[in-house]
């Protein structure tokens, strides 16, 4: 049975730049067979490249503010101590808000299914008044 105790071995990684826009800094909480949960760090304006996940996406924001925006155009403000259920296949990205930095914990079902970058004019429209 794995067991973490709040983070795996090892040092935290940054966000690779064909995923993510920005600096983001993961660790690694745990990974089993067809789960991952990572601790997630957004840096101000950095995010998320779409994706989805075959089996859905449970995100637990621990701090800052940021937002999730589904292909369907709503976007929902996300702050600490809120938790958000992406269902499977559901078109969606993460980052935080101009302003603030973001941290949450990602546990995503299956393997991730990168798309497209969000646009800096995209997520320009979606934080106004953030």
């Amino acid at each position: 049975m794995p067991v973490s105790h709040g983070r795996a071995s090892g040092r935290s990684t940054q966000g690779p730049s064909a995923t993510f826009t920005g600096t983001v800094f993961m660790d690694p909480v745990l990974q089993a067979s067809g789960i991952a949960v990572n601790d997630v760090t957004f840096t101000p304006g950095a995010r998320t490249f779409w994706h989805r996940h075959p089996g859905g996406q449970l995100l637990i924001v621990k701090a800052g503010r940021g937002l999730v925006v589904l292909r369907t155009g709503q976007v929902i403000a996300v702050e600490a101590g809120e938790v958000l259920w992406t269902p499977p296949g559901e078109d969606h990205w993460h980052g935080a808000c101009p302003g603030s930095l973001l941290t949450h914990t990602a546990i995503s079902h299956g393997q991730t299914e990168w798309q497209e970058e969000v646009t800096a004019s995209d997520y320009a429209t979606r934080t106004e008044g953030s």
